[in-house]
């Protein structure tokens, strides 16, 4: 039994950002395009959470592989530490594999003989694109929120959620005292005029304590030494898929202030592991009241202590461990 998860190429490079923009204009050719290369020219978080299943899946013991179209390896050391995966191309699968396929490319499920699995982790992916009412597919998603959106995409089948990964060894805990005091980060490509009105609106009020730093276009690697600096994280998406970065900020021991994604950020509990609000002057509010230093590490000493359940020894190995079990028992009967 082996299980292939299938993730995109990284292509980059100007042709490739190009051909991106112009395929994106025509969703014929984006089909067939999908089907001739699934490539991405940046890494996105649901690949990495893709990614790390695989990894946790062969500690438990797993056959599993990732394929791309091209079978090749174009992340190198992705994960910023040793963990080298084995590569195949998609079109090398066997029929008694069995098969992870992400949201986007689900209408790869009709070249799967065999189980495929069908990984929502995205609101804004869904697609009724496969016969999601097969028995030899399978849905899993990421959160409650993601289980009632598949609820109405996919009526009839059930989601079954599953653990995201959250990478410790990336993300090392690091008290609030030994951080850059009011340093705060944000991502700008995950709604930078939330930012830019909370930033101002915080200056306007009065509010000097946190400075705002615009974090942007750096490798994981990267992020991960970046993050052992910022006191805070300021969410600010409309939408998230699997919603790493809040988390991985609270495994690191930053406190989490912002927007819940209409629910996809599950980790952010008003008042207990995060300070909640969905505008800038609710935001604001909050980062009044994060300048109290003991609030601020009650926040990250419960951020800290809900996220480590998604550490890998957790419930992301209790799952695979689980599932294993099972579907060796279906290849039995």
């Amino acid at each position: 039994m082996r299980i292939v998860f299938l993730i995109p190429d990284l292509k980059q490079g100007w042709f490739w950002e190009k051909l991106e923009t112009t395929l994106s204009r025509k969703p014929t050719s984006a089909n067939w395009s999908l089907r001739r290369w699934l490539y991405v020219t940046e890494v996105y978080g649901g690949t990495l959470n893709i990614m790390r299943h695989c990894w946790v899946a062969r500690q438990c013991g797993a056959d599993a592989v990732l394929a791309t179209m091209s079978g090749q390896d174009n992340y190198g050391d992705v994960f910023g530490v040793k963990r080298p995966l084995p590569f195949i191309a998609w079109q090398d699968r066997q029929p008694e594999d069995i098969c992870l396929v992400p949201d986007y490319a689900t209408q790869l499920i009709k070249d799967v003989d065999g189980v495929a699995i069908a990984y929502e982790q995205s609101p804004l992916q869904t697609k009724t694109d496969f016969d999601y009412r097969s028995d030899r597919v399978l849905l899993w998603t990421d959160s409650d929120l993601m289980q009632g959106v598949c609820a109405q995409t996919y009526p009839g089948k059930p989601a079954e959620i599953v653990p995201n990964i959250v990478d410790t060894e990336l993300f090392p805990f690091i008290p609030q005292a030994q951080r850059e005091q009011g340093l705060l980060f944000a991502f700008p490509r995950k709604g930078k005029d939330f930012i830019l009105d909370t930033q101002t609106l915080y200056q306007q009020k009065g509010g000097s304590f946190w400075r705002f730093e615009l974090i942007d276009g750096i490798s994981l690697q990267a992020l991960g030494q970046q993050f052992r600096r910022p006191q805070a994280f300021l969410a600010s998406a409309n939408f998230e898929g699997c919603a790493l970065p809040p988390q991985e900020a609270m495994a690191a021991g930053i406190v989490v202030v912002g927007k819940t994604a209409r629910g996809a950020n599950f980790c952010m509990e008003q008042g207990k592991t995060a300070l909640t609000g969905e505008t800038p002057e609710e935001v604001v509010q909050c980062l009044f009241q994060l300048e109290n230093e003991t609030l601020r590490n009650t926040l990250a000493q419960n951020g800290y202590d809900y996220i480590s359940q998604y550490f890998p020894e957790g419930k992301p190995t209790q799952f695979w461990q689980q599932k294993l079990a099972e579907f060796t028992a279906h290849l039995d009967t």
